[in-house]
């Protein structure tokens, strides 16, 4: 049984004929499904495949196979001598070389990538509109930054300007108003006092004191130059009532008529010199006036 089997390994190892395998069975049958796959696969291949999956890619496909553009890349291509012109038709191009021939600019874009790109990246270079790609991808902040600066920097000034304008403004009707405020206090505080001093010469003056302090410090915080600035000195230094009024003269005690007749006196200089304090609220071009005044008058006021 030994020799039987040894005789039958060397009969196989020779190369006698077996049975045949049936056709369309095992392997075999799939050898011709698979070739016509292949076959399909390779002449479909370059209009399948998909384009680079980057920003950049997505850029060119949108920008130059746009209506507006699709005529401007083929005149690209035509001069770069990847493609030539199809006369009369600004879609079509005609790729030289084996498989080419008339096809639409898109499917040229699809079909041969590279050449598309190139045309496209001189096609936005010319027109000054190429993406970032060259500098790197993390390189379009940075124009877009420097390209904005301007306004950010003309934004900035103008807030700030604006800060500092409301903050001068504010300033300003402050003490327009404490002005406003301390003279009619004065004027108040001063007509009290002229009423009681025109009954008994020895009222008291000390009610005046506080109003008419508050009213020459207030005039002391104008410190602009010019006519503003010494029409304002002048103001605090002519303040009436800077102490108790006369209860004689001359060893004689004044009477009820002198008491009024100072009195009315005082009283109007009082009046006098809360309209000048009002006149320091005017704007500007008054007093730019009154400088030009007192220049030509020799700085008189």
């Amino acid at each position: 049984m030994r020799q039987g089997t040894g005789t039958t390994a060397v009969s196989g190892a020779s190369g006698a004929p077996g049975p045949a395998a049936p056709v369309g069975s095992g392997p075999g049958r799939l050898i011709l499904p698979l070739a016509a796959a292949l076959i399909v696969l390779t002449a479909a291949g370059p209009a399948l495949a998909a384009p680079a999956a980057s920003k950049e890619r997505d850029t060119q496909l949108v920008y130059c196979l746009g209506d507006a553009h699709r005529g401007a890349l083929v005149d690209a291509a035509v001069r770069l001598g990847l493609v030539r012109p199809v006369p009369g038709a600004k879609d079509r191009v005609v790729v030289p070389g084996k498989g080419g021939g008339p096809m639409t600019a898109d499917r040229w874009a699809r079909r041969e990538q590279d050449d598309f790109g190139r045309a496209c990246d001189a096609l936005m270079a010319a027109g000054s509109d190429r993406p970032g790609a060259t500098s790197g991808e993390d390189s379009g902040w940075l124009t877009t930054f420097v390209d904005s600066l301007p306004l950010l920097v003309a934004g900035a000034v103008l807030t700030l300007g604006g800060q500092y304008s409301e903050r001068v403004n504010a300033e300003r009707r402050r003490r327009r108003q404490q002005l406003e405020e301390t003279s009619q206090a004065f004027r108040t505080a001063a007509r009290q006092y002229l009423r009681a001093y025109e009954e008994q010469p020895t009222a008291d003056h000390r009610t005046v004191v506080p109003a008419r302090e508050a009213l020459h410090g207030a005039l002391a915080q104008i410190t602009a130059g010019g006519a503003r600035g010494r029409a304002a000195r002048r103001a605090a230094d002519d303040l009436p009532l800077p102490g108790q009024l006369p209860a004689a003269a001359d060893g004689e005690l004044y009477g009820t008529d002198e008491r009024r007749h100072v009195a009315q006196t005082v009283r109007t200089a009082v009046d006098h010199q809360v309209r000048a304090v009002a006149d320091l609220n005017r704007w500007a071009g008054y007093w730019w006036w009154r400088r030009l005044r007192e220049r030509r008058d020799g700085g008189a006021p």
